[in-house]
């Protein structure tokens, strides 16, 4: 089971937020972290963080249950539905 990479970078409350997600969700957040973390802090000073990871959670839990492909590894089917690994711009500018 994995736990949220540097917790301390994020608010108290999305943390919390974040904390009760599913491990796709925390493991999307690691992957952010870990590769973008300047778009994370983008996208939490803008408020668009926790929406952002919900759809990518949403897209990457259907993609791993497609039946159809269950001869490829996770990664493999989210490069075949063409699921971004990177989290988005935030749209919003921060004053």
């Amino acid at each position: 089971m994995q736990t949220l990479y540097n917790p301390n970078l994020y608010p108290a409350e999305l943390r919390q937020k974040i904390g009760k997600m599913s491990q796709t969700a925390i493991e999307i957040a690691n992957r952010w972290m870990l590769g973008w973390p300047q778009t994370v802090k983008d996208l939490i000073a803008t408020g668009e963080y926790l929406d952002a990871l919900k759809i990518q959670e949403r897209e990457e839990v259907k993609v791993k249950l497609e039946p159809c492909l269950n001869h490829l590894s996770s990664w493999e089917k989210a490069q075949e539905y063409g699921l971004s690994q990177h989290p988005p711009a935030a749209s919003k500018t921060t004053t």
